[in-house]
């Protein structure tokens, strides 16, 4: 064996992967807040067994702003108030806005697929999807002994 299979095998990255399912734009689930929102995720097999023991759903916000030179933050509207704006530089925060845990305890073996349908609620005090605002999906496999693998999905707020 080889460095770079020993350093994979001690990352754990021989294990298996998971990804959401999608049609042929990419996965994108439409929601309200305060609703529930599908999603199918795929868990593929690597080269050696993998117990997932459970999968992790984030909810995630992300808002641009802007900030000027000087470092000071300023909103959308803010910003749009200005006549001289091409001082400002875009920035995102990020936040968690929910989170969920689906218990699998499967063992996929390599080649193994397996399909699983999670519900995910969207908490009310969910802002609504715009180009200055964006949700995510963020689901992360718990695997014992691996890099726990992630995929993650848009989720269209209206």
């Amino acid at each position: 064996m080889g460095f770079s299979d020993k350093m994979r095998e001690t990352l754990g990255n021989e294990g298996a992967r998971v990804e959401f399912m999608d049609d042929d734009e990419g996965w994108t689930a439409q929601v309200a807040p305060g609703g529930t929102a599908e999603a199918r995720l795929q868990i593929r097999g690597g080269t050696k067994t993998a117990r997932v023991e459970g999968i992790v759903l984030r909810v995630i916000v992300r808002h641009r702003h802007w900030a000027d030179a000087q470092g000071l933050a300023l909103t959308e509207e803010q910003a749009r108030e200005l006549e001289e704006r091409n001082h400002l530089m875009p920035a995102w925060s990020r936040d968690l806005l929910g989170q969920t845990r689906v218990e699998v305890e499967q063992d996929i073996g390599p080649g193994d697929e397996r399909e699983l349908t999670v519900q995910v609620p969207v908490p009310e005090h969910c802002d609504t999807t715009t180009s200055a605002c964006t949700i995510t999906l963020h689901a992360q496999a718990d695997i014992r002994g691996q890099i726990d693998p992630t995929a993650t999905g848009k989720l269209f707020v209206h």
